[in-house]
């Protein structure tokens, strides 16, 4: 006997709302040449993911759906797609923005490659650390962690509801000051630590003015810089666990399991 398959209008305008939501969280996932990846590779990811929460679909009732409001549920989506896909940005900017905090005193600014992410010129140490993130990002399992909050965000945000209202303005700006503030406070001890270095070299030249001690500054701050780096990047990951247990417990105040 033959099997038949009904995928009926509410199936496919569920699909339809599930692959908008999936698409736009995807859209600002800051992975390391995301965007470089081949069209058609990115949308088969798309779909796979889409496909695997078939079992929370939303549910539409097209008898009492006009086009306007599936326009504006559709809009709905998207919004809260891209919101989710800035929280995780937010995650790796804060040590990508610690970084440039110490290439900048570290005199490895004029330093830049390409940034295949971003199109433009990035100093080494934030293409360095934009690496690690995204390497932390899966051997942590955060990637796992953003499938299952996609999943269970159907269950709170659903096409009946106004996802609009749910989306905390104070929570994202919450994980924007949770970005400098944890920016600085890596990036602030080496740049304290080059500054007394530069300070101290600068009147130790001034009191033995014989000696260009001040030709030493960029070699030693460049020493200091990378025996500091070398430090820190064992507590990474760590410090990135933490990091994306904020970010998932502040997304918890949209209501997100």
């Amino acid at each position: 006997m033959p099997i038949r398959v009904h995928f009926g209008s509410e199936a496919l305008y569920g699909f339809l709302l599930t692959l908008t939501r999936t698409g736009s969280a995807l859209f600002l996932l800051p992975l390391p040449a995301f965007r470089e990846i081949a069209l058609p590779a990115r949308i088969v990811l798309i779909l796979g993911i889409t496909v695997a929460l078939m079992p929370v679909w939303p549910v539409v009732h097209l008898d009492s759906l006009s086009g306007a409001q599936f326009f504006l549920t559709v809009i709905a989506e998207i919004a809260f797609g891209l919101l989710v896909g800035l929280a995780i940005s937010f995650l790796n900017a804060t040590f990508q923005f610690a970084a440039q905090t110490i290439s900048m005193q570290a005199g490895f600014s004029f330093a830049s490659t390409f940034d295949p992410t971003s199109q433009a010129d990035t100093t080494v140490f934030q293409m360095l650390a934009q690496l690690v993130s995204g390497l932390l990002f899966f051997s942590l399992g955060i990637h796992r962690q953003l499938l299952r909050l996609l999943a269970h965000s159907f269950d709170v945000f659903s096409p009946d509801r106004n996802v609009l209202s749910h989306a905390s303005l104070g929570a994202l700006a919450k994980l924007g000051a949770m970005m400098f503030s944890t920016g600085l406070r890596l990036g602030l001890p080496v740049v304290a630590l080059l500054l007394l270095t530069e300070v101290a070299l600068a009147v130790l030249g001034r009191l033995h003015s014989q000696l260009h001690l001040i030709m030493l500054t960029f070699p030693v701050k460049t020493a200091l810089s990378f025996a500091f780096l070398a430090a820190i990047l064992t507590r990474w990951p760590t410090l990135y666990e933490q990091t994306a247990r904020r970010v998932f417990q502040t997304l918890a105040e949209f209501g997100l399991p």
